[in-house]
């Protein structure tokens, strides 16, 4: 009977060691979407190349962290390394210097400001002007000239602010087309207000590397106004679920500035907050700027809820909301002899932990073979969402047999050794 109970437990255990190791290899039947990867011609074993991650081919996102799901898999049913990198524009800024000169105030009460810059052939597309005063607003034209006489206009409808409306706003930097002029000059139209204090100016090149961005667009639904706290909401229902990096507004309102909040629900039900930002359209004869974007950390999220502070102002009326998201990189290893497919569709699934992030980053990106992905199609071996759920609750039942026999066991056992101490 010992021999028995014995031999028992050990195919119990044999059999759930057994399962436990299944579940850590790549189970197909947990994933519902799948399509080929098709490669380029040229590839080697081990080599990387990069497939663009799009929501038309992909569609709603369902795992907690995005693409967390994601699986590069051989037809040997093989795990394939990646890395999904973000195309985020890589910006970089080198300040010029120069000498600031001859700042002076003309017949009409304007500011009149020159610089020569020091370093020949610099290509400048951006001043920022450095001022300690607060509460203004001007207009501001940016000249150029190769001998500091003959001026040339690089833009005339600048415009810089400081303004406290219950959030504070500030601007004080103004682009303009790259120029290499040796001289640059400002002349800010003070409007009969006192002049502003200069302190410094600087002289900015500024570049950015290529945006590559996808858009989701939104549909606003149950606008809400909230007197008591001075504010306006409205709910959007993105088209798809997808990573977003920034919500755009639009607005056939001008010359306003509010204070947003931006939240996202959930899984309690609850609003909670994501990112803040403030918008803004100037548009006057002597003011042409606006801001319709608000920046946010990544999130895939159905619904948004938009919290305007108003204060007196009357509500704004948005028109229409899209989502826009950097461009996401799948960079993978390619197999020579073997097809690649991409699987996707499983909530619950972990995020996998890969060893290509050192070598990706010192990848040039843009020199990758980009691979494209086929048509996206159901899985038909899909086991159905009770197959995601752990052993022990897929089985409770055997798990409470095998528990149940191992308890006997003991039992048993022990009544052996007791009835042995008796005799």
């Amino acid at each position: 009977m010992t021999r028995f109970i014995s031999c028992t437990l050990f195919c119990a255990l044999l059999l759930l060691w057994g399962t436990a190791g299944m579940c850590t290899t790549f189970d197909e039947r947990l994933w519902e979407k799948y399509a080929e990867i098709e490669s380029s011609s040229s590839r080697g074993k081990g080599s990387l190349a990069g497939l663009y991650l799009e929501p038309h081919q992909l569609g709603e996102v369902t795992a907690k962290i995005p693409f967390a799901d994601l699986r590069v898999v051989s037809d040997r049913k093989e795990e394939v390394p990646w890395q999904i990198v973000s195309r985020r524009p890589e910006k970089r800024q080198e300040e010029i210097p120069h000498q600031m000169q001859n700042l002076s105030h003309t017949e009409n009460g304007e500011t009149w400001l020159e610089m020569l810059v020091d370093k020949q052939e610099a290509r400048a597309n951006a001043v920022e002007i450095i001022t300690p005063n607060t509460d203004f607003s001007r207009q501001v034209q940016v000249l150029g000239s190769s001998d500091g006489k003959t001026w040339n206009t690089l833009r005339k409808d600048g415009v810089i602010f400081d303004i406290t409306r219950g959030e504070k706003l500030r601007h004080t930097r103004i682009t303009f087309p790259q120029a290499s002029f040796s001289y640059l000059a400002l002349k800010i139209a003070n409007g009969g207000a006192q002049p502003l204090s200069i302190s410094d100016v600087k002289v900015l090149q500024e570049s950015d590397s290529e945006e590559q961005t996808y858009t989701i667009h939104g549909t606003t639904v149950k606008p809400e106004l909230n007197a008591s706290r001075q504010e306006s909401s409205i709910i959007v229902h993105m088209n798809t679920v997808f990573p977003l990096d920034r919500l755009i507004i639009a607005t056939a309102e001008r010359n306003f500035q509010r204070s947003v909040e931006v939240q996202i629900k959930r899984g309690t039900g609850d609003w909670e907050h994501w990112a803040q930002g403030t918008i803004f359209s100037f548009d006057t004869p002597a003011m042409h700027e606006s801001q319709l974007a608000i920046d946010m950390p990544e999130v895939a999220t159905k619904e948004f809820r938009l919290v305007f502070k108003n204060l007196d102002s009357p509500p704004l009326s948005v028109t229409s909301l899209n989502g826009e998201g950097y461009r996401r990189l799948l960079v993978f290893k390619q197999q020579s002899d073997h097809h690649l497919y991409l699987f996707w569709g499983n909530p619950l699934a972990q995020q996998p932990q890969y060893d290509l992030a050192g070598i990706v980053s010192k990848q040039k990106l843009d020199a990758l073979p980009i691979a494209h992905l086929g048509q996206a199609r159901p899985n038909t071996k899909f086991a159905g969402n009770n197959a995601r759920l752990p052993f022990t609750e897929r089985y409770k039942y055997l798990l409470y047999i095998v528990v149940t026999l191992g308890i006997a066991g003991l039992v048993f056992l022990q009544y052996r050794v007791f009835r042995r101490v008796e005799q």
